[in-house]
């Protein structure tokens, strides 16, 4: 059976995600890309409002359809976590800023989140 997710922390200065269980034990660590310099993702605390196992996102310099399992932590859905298999494709490593302040995962990684995250979950992002 698996534990219940409790709380997803984003650390940008490791570039990671830890997902803790309900007694704040690390269930798994999976790496990220985070936001540029120049399109930081926020710091602070949120919460999963919105589920999409494909979206398309748009930006002002770009439109990705077909965004696999995002999870969204902002009303506007402008700050999501999601799969980014356009990075995996191109051979670009996680672990490394990289988007317009998502929180990018590895395809295999954000399903295993998205299947097993609910909506309400606590995400803190922290620098």
């Amino acid at each position: 059976m698996l534990e219940l997710i409790a709380t997803l922390v984003v650390d940008l200065s490791d570039q990671t995600l830890t997902v803790l269980n309900e007694q704040e034990q690390t269930v798994r660590v999976i790496p990220v890309s985070t936001g540029k310099a120049s399109s930081p993702t926020p710091t602070g605390h949120a919460s999963v409002l919105t589920k999409y196992r494909s979206v398309t996102m748009r930006g002002r310099t770009y439109v990705s359809p077909g965004v696999p399992y995002a999870m969204c932590i902002t009303a506007n859905e402008a700050i999501c976590m999601h799969a980014a298999p356009w990075q995996e494709d191109a051979g670009q490593a996680f672990g490394v800023p990289r988007s317009h302040g998502c929180v990018r995962m590895p395809t295999l990684q954000a399903r295993w989140l998205f299947e097993n995250t609910p909506k309400g979950t606590k995400v803190i992002i922290q620098a």
